[in-house]
């Protein structure tokens, strides 16, 4: 499930960088209409490369570490390691009583808490506001890691080409101000993720997964 919601995530990842290395163009090439030269070439070439190439990777980059950069934290970062303590409370779509006797004892231990989040989202995985809210996560947590970098590799790379002050700190800002709003964004599709899992199962008793 995990890798077809990646996979359709993926054109919309490409569409992303590619609208940043045209951004990435204009700070490495600002007047485009200029007689080209072989530094120029190597400069736009390069810069509007990035964004491909750290898209890679992004691809290849381990869940947890892309969460540490999406939630801010080192250890216990997934949103299930708080989904009986915090996210399923905070919800008032979620009665928390009828979850515990639904599912049993509600754990309090971070680790626990994700192991037994995971064993009840295993159950509901197919029904489509769970798929939606995954996908979601998915989504803005692989665009934040992308503007990370970027936000990260790009003014180092004007700044060897000696690209102004100005278009390096430009370039800083913009993709920083890009990296927040999507981990903003993945934070809140992660949490509504968590939730949904919860809302099912505080809805009825669910023993097994449906039959596909």
């Amino acid at each position: 499930m995990k890798d077809s919601l990646k996979n359709s995530n993926l054109k919309l990842l490409v569409s992303l960088a590619a609208l940043d290395m045209a951004i990435a163009l204009s700070f490495a090439y600002p007047h485009i209409a200029e007689a080209m030269t072989i530094s120029r070439v190597v400069q736009g070439s390069v810069v509007t490369l990035l964004p491909v190439a750290i898209l890679l990777l992004v691809e290849v980059a381990s869940p947890n570490l892309k969460a540490v950069l999406v939630f801010w934290k080192v250890e216990n970062a997934l949103p299930g390691h708080a989904a009986f303590t915090t996210h399923g409370p905070s919800d008032p779509r979620i009665d928390m009583s009828a979850l515990q006797r639904h599912v049993g004892k509600l754990p309090v231990d971070p680790k626990e808490q994700n192991a037994t989040w995971y064993r009840l989202y295993k159950r509901v995985e197919s029904d489509t506001r769970v798929v939606g809210a995954h996908k979601s996560y998915l989504l803005w947590r692989d665009a934040a890691s992308l503007s990370l970098l970027l936000s990260i590799v790009v003014p180092f790379v004007l700044w060897c080409f000696d690209a102004t002050s100005l278009i390096v700190k430009a370039s800083l800002v913009l993709f920083a101000v890009q990296y927040i709003l999507t981990a903003l964004a993945s934070r809140n599709s992660g949490n509504r993720f968590v939730c949904n899992v919860l809302a099912l199962h505080a809805a009825k008793r669910i023993t097994a997964a449906p039959r596909a």
